[in-house]
This record gives structure tokens, C-alpha cells and sequence, in this order.
């Protein structure tokens, strides 16, 4: 199986990462292909609402987006993470989702759509770090997240929030929230499994 997780946090070892890779672990015990990427490392332009996918999977503009879509396209589980950064996803993570317009259709009328990974048996986990100890300050980091993936047909299997975590490193001392990110990825696993 493959695992894709896609970090929207420029902190390559910060703890975002540190989720990332504990939601990984369940994968990283069997043996599964992992890749993480990092979405500061691809040039993402922004979506000009050009409507030039339209009748298409495929985004028009021409930059290092359609190589993420081929690891999305690949992958057998997909999981999304980013810190807050003003209540909502980073910047990278956002022009990575307004891109990813490319992966709906409207084959009827605009208020249905279908999801390029419908009826595919994907899944998805999310995960989002919060510097606040309130879950009310993330904002809507972690249900854009999850409202994302299943908008493009995935299946969202669970979700992991990360509170009063700014310092690098500072999630590693939050035990009970890697806990939970493991269990996630065993639920992960197991749903792929069935």
C-alpha cells in the first residue's frame, strides 16, 4: 500500500511533522511505501478561477501541482496536515486545495459535483497543530481539512488536533494527542485493509 502525507507546515521537523509521523507509524510497522512531502518544496501558483479544468481532472496552469496530483493519484491513503496559522490551513496548504478545483466536476448543475476519488476506497486522515490551548482559536484548520478530502472523494477515517503546540518540538510532550495520531493510524490502516 502506499501512504502519501502531505505537511503544509514549512518547519520540516516542527509539529506538524511530528504528527505527520506518528499517524505514519501503524504504516511504518508494516512495512508500507510512505512518502511525506512538504508542500513549501513545490511551486503552487494560485487558482485564477479560469474554469480551464472544467469537463477535466486536469488544471491548466503549469507548475509542480499536476506532479502532487500524480502522488495523489497513486496513493492508496492520504494524510493532510497543517499548523494555524491565522484559524485557518498555511498558505501553501490553501493554494494547494483552491488548485485541487481541478478534482471536482459539476456533470449536472453547480450545486452537485463529483469527486475525483469517488468510489476509489481511498482514505484520509487529517491532523492540525494550534498554538492557542483552545480548540476555538484553530479555527477551521482542521474542518477545511476534512471537508476538503471528502469534497474530492476520499473517505476521512479520523481526525487529530494538536493544542497549545508552537515551539518546535513541543507536541512530543503532548502524549495523550500522539496517542490518538497512532490509533488514527491504525483505523487508517485497518479501513484500507477491509
Amino acid at each position: 500500500m502506499k501512504i502519501l502525507a502531505i505537511n503544509g507546515s514549512r518547519r520540516k521537523q516542527g509539529n506538524t511533522s511530528i504528527l505527520l509521523q506518528s499517524i505514519l507509524k501503524a504504516a511504518d510497522q508494516a512495512q508500507h511505501a510512505i512518502e511525506m512531502i512538504s508542500l513549501g518544496d513545490y511551486r503552487i501558483e494560485a487558482c485564477t478561477g479560469c474554469e480551464g479544468c472544467s469537463g477535466s481532472w486536469d488544471c491548466v496552469i503549469k507548475d509542480d501541482y499536476a506532479e502532487l496530483i500524480h502522488k495523489l493519484d497513486q496513493a492508496d491513503a492520504v494524510i493532510l496536515g497543517s499548523p494555524t496559522y491565522w484559524y485557518t490551513v498555511t498558505s501553501d496548504m490553501k493554494r494547494f486545495i483552491d488548485r485541487c478545483y481541478s478534482l471536482i466536476q459539476y456533470p449536472h448543475n453547480r450545486q452537485q459535483w463529483i469527486g475525483k476519488y469517488q468510489d476509489s476506497h481511498k482514505v484520509c486522515v487529517t491532523a492540525a497543530v494550534c498554538e492557542q490551548p483552545e480548540e476555538s482559536m484553530m479555527g477551521n484548520t482542521l474542518t477545511l481539512l476534512s471537508d476538503f478530502s471528502r469534497d474530492i472523494g476520499l473517505q476521512l477515517i479520523d481526525s487529530v488536533a494538536a493544542l497549545h503546540c508552537f515551539e518546535a518540538g513541543r507536541v512530543r510532550g503532548e502524549t495523550t494527542v500522539l496517542e490518538k495520531a497512532e490509533q488514527a493510524g491504525t483505523m487508517m490502516l485497518q479501513a484500507l485493509e477491509r
